[in-house]
């Protein structure tokens, strides 16, 4: 009778150890699977702000409105928007090269997730009047 007691209590434990692994294979796997979504998501805004730079950057008209004094704001404005989708939120900054273009209000004025942030120097071509070169920083992030 006693055989058969110290057999229950090895089962109970080897059971107790596979359901300890499902558990810890569990949360691992939902770990993964939130991290691989955040990339996706900086992925894609990454693409946004690239085509959105090349087109401020290679359209001759939009070169001028970031490099005028002052810029026309509405223009790049226009334009940013209708190349934005609409789940995302932006905000555009024009700046010399030499200073550092952060936004005017803290982080979580726009939004509690993250802020993604790229740029491109635009500067005058023969096209152009001569000009200091500027840059000019996106920052792009999903609505709330």
């Amino acid at each position: 009778m006693s055989f058969m007691l110290k057999d229950k209590g090895g089962f109970l434990r080897v059971l107790e150890a596979v359901i300890a692994i499902l558990l810890i294979a569990g949360a691992v796997s939902i770990i993964l699977v939130r991290n691989t979504q955040k990339d996706n998501s900086s992925e894609t805004i990454a693409q946004i702000q690239q085509i959105i730079l090349e087109e401020i950057s290679t359209n001759p008209e939009l070169r001028t409105a970031v490099l005028s004094e002052p810029p026309n704001n509405a223009l790049l404005n226009n334009t940013i928007s209708s190349l934005m989708p609409p789940e995302y939120s932006y905000e555009f900054k024009i700046c010399s090269l030499e200073e550092i273009c952060v936004l005017p209000n803290p982080a979580g004025y726009y939004t509690k997730g993250d802020i993604y942030a790229d740029e491109v120097s635009i500067a005058a071509t023969l096209d152009i009047a001569p000009t200091d070169p500027k840059r000019l920083r996106l920052f792009m992030w999903l609505k709330e």
